[in-house]
């Protein structure tokens, strides 16, 4: 049985293998987002209750537990926001999401009467425990699981890894020159289209 010390110690082996893989030399491709550090307005196309869910869910999957940062402090749910709006992107891929929030929400009120944000943290590892049984839970969880990973690793410069908090925790340089705001995705693909 892993002690405490070497759980942490993997869960940061985990990301980091992530990062050497490749995943974020494609992410500025990938998705576009704004230049925001804190979400305070619309959630569309989720509902409120969407967005709970969402929340809830990424802080269960990827907690602020002391050991690096959390969804919450990566902006991973604004991040899937800006994914969802992103219109050079699959929107069949884009609505999956949407409907297995939905699909996942229902699915704890099966198990335990109650919507995932309501259920307390427990209650929620076992819904995710639960769901990952599944075929739609395991690829929901995944997708989640990607876009968390993702709002880890891109350049700060849009949007998400605030201060370059991820690769503070990662101990990563993202080298030089970083992007400036005329080489940003989707800025990028505009400009390639008008010449």
């Amino acid at each position: 049985m892993q002690t405490e010390e070497q759980w942490l110690l993997s869960r940061k082996k985990f990301v980091t293998s992530l990062l050497l893989g490749g995943a974020a030399l494609q992410l500025p491709w990938l998705t576009s987002c704004q230049d925001r550090r804190y979400f305070h307005g619309d959630t569309t196309p989720l509902s409120n209750h969407q967005f709970k869910v969402l929340q809830a869910l990424q802080g269960t999957l990827f907690p602020s537990d002391g050991n690096g940062p959390g969804a919450y402090e990566i902006n991973a749910d604004t991040y899937l926001l800006w994914v969802l709006n992103d219109d050079l992107l699959d929107p069949d891929e884009n609505q999956y999401i949407i409907d297995h929030l939905d699909k996942f929400d229902a699915f704890a009120k099966e198990r335990l009467m109650y919507s995932f944000y309501d259920l307390n943290p427990r209650e929620q590892q076992v819904v995710i425990e639960d769901a990952s049984e599944t075929t739609w839970g395991k690829r929901f969880l995944s997708r989640i699981l990607t876009l968390i990973f993702e709002a880890l690793l891109v350049d700060p410069q849009y949007g998400s890894n605030p201060d370059g908090v991820g690769w503070s925790w990662l101990e990563h340089d993202p080298g030089s020159p970083r992007p400036e705001e005329s080489h940003l995705y989707p800025t990028i693909l505009t400009l390639s289209h008008e010449v």
